[in-house]
């Protein structure tokens, strides 16, 4: 089996892979229309998921966007039928769907140690015989806080 490049393969007119990646990008163009036309706070939790006969389905990360997506359902309507070949749109579809993106992790919490706290578990790891008690001590100590300046 020969490897061909990525691009070669998706750009092949008549590919269902060129076509899926036609879709996608008309869908993300849509999506883009559709958030320029709403006020900023809502537009960064809407897409346009699909477009099937004549309903577009749109997607929102949370049930309190969903709620304001339904009140301007027939302003998202007319906007979305004023497009090039959606002229014949009769309905719009929401639905939540969650994203890791829309809520980053909180950051890690990593354990500061004063200096005197550090040297007290060093000193613990040196006279404890239990090897693994001991190692946990160590790393534990390692954990001392610095200024960073």
């Amino acid at each position: 089996m020969s490897s061909k490049p990525i691009a070669k393969i998706l750009s092949r007119q008549g590919s269902a892979l060129h076509s899926l990646l036609e879709r996608a990008q008309y869908l993300q163009q849509l999506t883009q229309a559709l958030r320029d036309s709403l006020n900023v706070q809502l537009a960064t939790h809407v897409t346009v998921a699909n477009l099937r006969e004549q309903t577009v389905v749109i997607t929102t990360d949370t049930p309190a966007w969903l709620t304001q997506l339904r009140y301007q359902a027939p302003t998202i309507l007319r906007l979305l039928k004023t497009l090039p070949g959606l002229q014949k749109l009769q309905k719009v579809q929401f639905k939540i769907q969650p994203t890791s993106l829309s809520s980053p992790a909180p950051p890690s919490r990593r354990a500061n140690l004063s200096t005197n706290s550090a040297h007290f578990l060093e000193n613990a790891a040196s006279g404890t015989e239990d090897p693994e008690l001991a190692e946990a001590f160590y790393r534990l100590s390692q954990h001392r806080h610095t200024n960073k300046q």
